[in-house]
């Protein structure tokens, strides 16, 4: 059997963008926060004995910057992020289901006219052993060779690679 490999680079580069607008809004806070912190010490520098609110301005704006940017980057780089992450992956039924279609379409006839039904529908399946491999089982309605609306059921053993963000289908079986 023919493996057919799909890639999810979708999915990689919207998480990539998430990190990306996050890493943009810190800066554009950071320098909120400077701007905010330099007109004030401007202002203290005008009046006189006014070192001690200008050592406080600096100290606590220098804080916030750094608490927010450290816990952001202990938050990035969490080792129980990525575990999260793993799991996560590997319990998603849903994506399971929506790339088994994909899957099947390529071998229909007709896979513009295809129909599947909602993942909560009746007589669809879609189960994970949470080890990155998805059991599928659902129909599809569409045309075949003559142009005749038919109902085939499925079932198709899916598994994720998460290293290479990769599905497969090694088993489908298309009744």
């Amino acid at each position: 059997m023919r493996l057919v490999f799909l890639r999810c680079a979708v999915i990689e580069s919207l998480a990539q963008q998430r990190r990306w607008r996050v890493t943009f809004i810190l800066w554009i806070v950071t320098a909120l926060i400077v701007f905010f912190a330099i007109g004030l010490c401007r202002e203290f520098a005008k009046t006189t004995g006014s070192e001690r609110l200008l050592r406080w301005t600096l100290g606590i704006s220098a804080a916030i910057i750094g608490g927010m940017w450290w816990a952001y980057l202990s938050w990035a780089g969490s080792p129980n992020r990525e575990v999260e992450r793993a799991q996560k992956d590997c319990d998603d039924t849903t994506m399971a289901y929506v790339m088994s279609q994909n899957f099947v379409k390529q071998r229909l006839k007709a896979p513009g006219s295809a129909e599947f039904p909602y993942l909560n529908g009746r007589d669809v399946v879609s189960a994970s052993d949470h080890k990155c491999t998805f059991y599928v089982s659902a129909y599809v309605d569409s045309q075949n060779g003559f142009g005749a609306s038919i109902r085939t059921y499925y079932k198709a053993t899916m598994t994720y690679d998460r290293n290479e963000k990769l599905w497969r289908a090694p088993e489908l079986v298309i009744e």
